[in-house]
């Protein structure tokens, strides 16, 4: 498979997504010395481990990474690709339920181009969303769905530090408590804050806009 993914380098001009079970980490070494111009990756469930994700770090264009559900993905492999890769802006961790609070802090100090992480269902706790407030001037968008050791305080503290932040996904991040996310929209307007509740009022809201009326009948 490898072999043959090395032969079709040359297709690619600046972006790569696969979703195949046959890349292996051989496929990606491949990749990584012969498309040096890549700048839009994804390899999303595939048969990848860190030993070939360190390979991006190569690419010296990366802008946008897709890791979500990669096999046997350390921290340490994260941390390196954003340290070396210093056009980063968007990195998607979802799924990897090994990411940590100290990958997080480090990707907060690293990524300085880094404007969208997301991490649904992993590892983290308060400390990984206090560590961006704090050490991030640029992420814009942060996704902590499903991250069930996430509560008030981290979403409250980031928040409150981030100079950039504009959207915060709180899904399912059931120790928030919706009264918190309450507070936090009237006092942060410019942050988007989604949670099930706060989604639901912004569907609501745009159907109004559109005209829609709950004594409107559809009945025949």
């Amino acid at each position: 498979m490898h072999a043959m993914l090395r032969r079709s380098c040359l297709c690619f001009d600046a972006c790569l997504f696969l979703c195949v079970s046959q890349v292996t980490d051989k496929s990606v070494q491949a990749f990584a010395e012969n498309c040096p111009e890549l700048q839009f990756v994804g390899f999303m469930g595939c048969s990848v481990t860190s030993q070939g994700v360190i390979h991006l770090t190569r690419l010296q264009h990366l802008s946008s990474l897709d890791l979500r559900h990669i096999s046997e993905l350390n921290n340490e492999t994260v941390m390196e690709v954003v340290r070396k890769c210093r056009n980063l802006t968007s990195l998607n961790l979802c799924l990897n339920w090994t990411i940590n609070d100290r990958c997080v802090e480090i990707i907060a100090k690293e990524g300085r181009s880094l404007k969208e992480l997301y991490l649904v269902s992993c590892k983290i706790t308060d400390h990984a969303l206090i560590s961006i407030g704090q050490y991030s001037s640029t992420i814009e968008t942060v996704d902590a769905g499903w991250c069930k050791e996430i509560t008030d305080q981290g979403a409250t503290q980031i928040a409150r530090s981030s100079k950039s932040l504009r959207y915060l996904g709180l899904m399912r991040c059931d120790k928030v408590n919706e009264e918190t996310v309450e507070r936090l929209v009237l006092q942060y307007p410019h942050i988007v804050f989604s949670t099930v509740m706060q989604d639901c009022k912004r569907t609501l809201e745009r159907a109004y806009q559109m005209g829609w009326s709950p004594n409107t009948s559809t009945a025949s």
